[in-house]
């Protein structure tokens, strides 16, 4: 309907329109349950571990394997069945290649030794400077259409060399490359994974400001220990977080050089349960340890038998484990709140604490939680769903100052003892 319009005087606020009897379109459309309901599920690139579309990242310390991971990832994702046992919804990858470009056609051979000539076919690198913060992201979208790639996966490693000059601890800086992020995946429609390093402390995550990882719809933490490593889904978009799995580089002979000299590369091998894998377990603190015992207690004291749906999700339930109890986190969090010495404001400090202790508890493996109920995980439990292993622990020597001087719970274990060139950007594929 045509607009009408009406000048009249209204305080010198301007004109004031008249628009007949038809409504304006309402910003905002109210949904209802059933509204929902009829919305298409999430949709995964590696099911549950990447979504189809959003940004993720896979980060650990320098040598930890990180940069390979993601590179089987990218091989995975680009024609194979699965990735760890994880069902794969096959799509074109662009790698942007910005650390060890020199090892590329490397890794590209190892990789085609272990799964096949024509592996990586459906894959495309970039091994020249980028910068997300300029006009080089432009060119990469330009790029990307021009290939004719729908709902990519973008792999760029590392964050650092992708937006080379600016702080990562600045919050102000990192806002900008998490909207370069956003701008990527909005215009390719499809995934951007970021492989990124973790700070100093490994054990307080993602290097930089805090609000990456708040930005990120899935996160996957690299560990080692010596030759043994693992990868952890530390953040899942409404899927399982803290799944675990350990994996191998294995060292692919790739013949000699012009000088008669040894070539080799690395490629990925998950690691099975019967080779003897146990997943890496970070040391706790006394607190956290303190904390651990509690939950044994609120267990032993209140617990209730798994769900049908726990127990359909998560091992530890069967055969030795067929007695298990969990126990709601309230009870949980009473029997905690008897062991922790906070600093602070009372209750306050002792909720921060009993958060703090619980997400590192979950993430080194040593409980898991289901719909407000949590349990304890023990080393002779049969394999988890994700195929880790549960671990027990050794007692705590400051039993006195940490809370933790109770007597031993009959069958429980005790507490841990802490001991791409500016404006224009090529695809090229590599061949061998």
């Amino acid at each position: 309907m045509k607009r009408k319009e009406f000048t009249i005087d209204h305080d010198g606020r301007g004109p004031v329109y008249l628009v007949g009897d038809a409504k304006p379109a309402p910003a905002y459309t109210l949904l209802t349950v059933e509204d929902l309901a009829k919305l298409p599920p999430q949709a995964y690139r590696i099911k549950p571990v990447l979504p189809e579309a959003g940004i993720a990242a896979i980060f650990g310390p320098s040598g930890s394997g990180k940069s390979f991971l993601a590179f089987d990832m990218a091989g995975a994702i680009a024609g194979r069945a699965e990735w760890f046992g994880y069902r794969v919804k096959p799509g074109p990858v662009v790698c942007l290649v910005l650390e060890g470009e020199g090892g590329l056609r490397n890794r590209i051979a190892a990789y085609r030794t272990q799964h096949g000539g024509n592996a990586l076919a459906n894959v495309r690198f970039i091994a020249s400077p980028f910068d997300l913060l300029t006009s080089d992201l432009d060119a990469l979208v330009s790029a990307i259409k021009g290939a004719g790639f729908d709902c990519p996966t973008v792999f760029i490693d590392t964050l650092n060399r992708g937006a080379p000059g600016a702080d990562e601890n600045s919050s102000v800086d990192m806002g900008r490359i998490i909207a370069a992020c956003k701008r990527l995946q909005a215009e390719t429609g499809g995934l951007v994974a970021l492989v990124h390093h973790a700070g100093k402390d490994a054990a307080k995550g993602m290097r930089g400001h805090s609000s990456l990882f708040a930005a990120l719809d899935a996160v996957i933490q690299v560990t080692r220990d010596g030759d043994r490593r693992e990868w952890m889904l530390s953040k899942a978009k409404d899927g399982r977080d803290g799944e675990a799995h350990g994996f191998t580089l294995r060292v692919v002979d790739l013949g000699e050089d012009d000088d008669g000299d040894p070539v080799t590369s690395c490629a990925v091998e998950p690691a099975h349960q019967e080779q003897g894998y146990t997943p890496i377990r970070k040391r706790l603190s006394c607190r956290d340890g303190a904390v651990l015992t509690a939950l044994h207690r609120a267990a032993e004291a209140n617990g209730e038998p798994p769900t049908a749906e726990i127990k359909a999700r998560f091992g530890g339930f069967a055969g030795a484990g067929a007695g298990r109890m969990v126990c709601h986190i309230d009870h949980w969090r009473a029997e905690a709140y008897q062991v922790i010495d906070a600093d602070g404001d009372g209750q306050h400090a002792k909720k921060i604490a009993f958060q703090r202790a619980r997400q590192r508890l979950q993430e080194a493996g040593y409980a898991q939680t289901m719909g407000g109920f949590w349990w304890a995980i023990f080393d002779d439990d049969s394999p988890a769903h994700n195929g880790t292993d549960r671990h027990s622990v050794p007692p705590c020597a400051d039993k006195e100052r940490h809370g933790t001087a109770h007597p031993s719970l009959e069958g429980v274990p005790g507490v841990p003892l802490v001991t791409v060139g500016a404006g224009k950007i090529e695809i090229i594929t590599e061949e061998f």
